[in-house]
């Protein structure tokens, strides 16, 4: 078996999903083993998964501390799906012979293999982007629409929580309300109560309100307004918590967020709102996925915040999420013979 090859992750959940056809090759390929690199908090999702791997956790305070905990182990090739110039230092710094990634940062010189990307970034699916990528590496890559399986330790996470929240054994949606980007990315709270009303008076679910503990000042304002059609779960999942919930749910709404690509992967009827961001770039590309998307003339900027007042995020009404939801749990219902 030849020397392990150092896959450095994306920083952002969404990214990471969008990268799993990826992750997914370098963890099953038998000619090498993988060592992972990323976030601590994406341990829990990808260790279990590929049990002959190896992860080690990176943060942004301490960017350059893991160097000789890489150096040790010997990778051969480092693949970099991020495009910081601190991780092709820190590849080069931990002495890996063969380093992959885009051009970009200034880390040319870093870098052995320059991959051209060919179109401009953000042209095209972020999923394809890190597809090229993978094939420089010589990564067979089989699957190229992001999926992942709920694992039983993830379902019963997500059931201790149904319990303690109140909602074992009742059918219930997930609103992700919130986005650690920026203000940019959040539809209103009051389209996102909207709709769990919606939900509720159609379906008899419950709408359950998730993110990371930074979400939970639009989470409150959906629960304030939507009432007690929704349970806020907001900072209280961990990563298996959350794939284990989504697992179970109905149908989940989200802004542009790894909520959204998570419940994607996963196959759950899934409505996204885009505001700054491009869903030619980063929506999930699925059937089972609809993206809400206003491409006003400034769209899109990628900003965090909008200088000119949220616009594209704002004429998203809240009917189209709600019509987008029914035609999805409609499908959802049909017979396999039939879909």
């Amino acid at each position: 078996m030849g020397r392990p090859l150092l896959v450095r992750l994306p920083n952002w959940l969404g990214d990471l999903v969008q990268a799993w056809p990826v992750v997914q090759a370098a963890g099953l390929d038998r000619s090498r083993p993988a060592l992972f690199l990323g976030p601590a908090s994406f341990a829990a999702l990808v260790g279990p998964r590929f049990a002959s791997s190896e992860y080690i956790s990176w943060s942004r305070a301490r960017r350059f501390a893991s160097a000789g905990e890489i150096r040790r182990r010997r990778p051969g090739t480092a693949l970099l799906l991020t495009d910081s110039l601190s991780s092709a230092i820190l590849t080069a710094l931990a002495g890996i012979p063969e380093r992959i990634g885009y051009a970009a940062e200034f880390r040319d010189l870093l870098l052995t293999r320059r991959v051209s990307r060919g179109i401009p970034s953000r042209a095209a699916p972020r999923v394809q982007e890190y597809l090229h990528l993978a094939r420089a590496a010589g990564l067979e890559v089989e699957e190229t629409l992001p999926s992942i399986e709920a694992l039983q330790e993830d379902r019963d996470a997500a059931a201790s929580l149904r319990r303690q929240a109140g909602i074992e054994g009742e059918p219930f949606a997930v609103l992700a309300p919130g986005a650690t980007f920026g203000a940019a990315k959040r539809w209103e709270p009051a389209k996102f109560a909207a709709l769990a009303a919606a939900l509720h008076a159609r379906e008899g679910a419950r709408s359950v309100l998730v993110g990371a503990k930074e979400d939970s000042e639009p989470a409150r304002e959906v629960a304030r307004i939507a009432g007690a059609c929704t349970v806020d779960l907001v900072g209280a999942t961990d990563l298996p918590a959350l794939v284990g919930l989504l697992d179970a749910s109905i149908l989940v709404a989200s802004n542009d967020s790894g909520v959204m690509h998570l419940a994607a992967a996963l196959r759950k009827p899934t409505v996204g709102v885009f505001g700054s961001t491009s869903p030619v770039w980063s929506a999930a590309l699925a059937p089972w996925v609809r993206s809400l998307y206003a491409a006003y003339p400034c769209s899109p900027c990628f900003r965090r915040t909008c200088p000119i007042g949220y616009g594209c995020l704002r004429s998203i009404d809240a009917t189209q999420a709600i019509g987008a939801a029914v035609e999805l749990l409609g499908t959802a219902r049909l017979p396999t013979s039939a879909s």
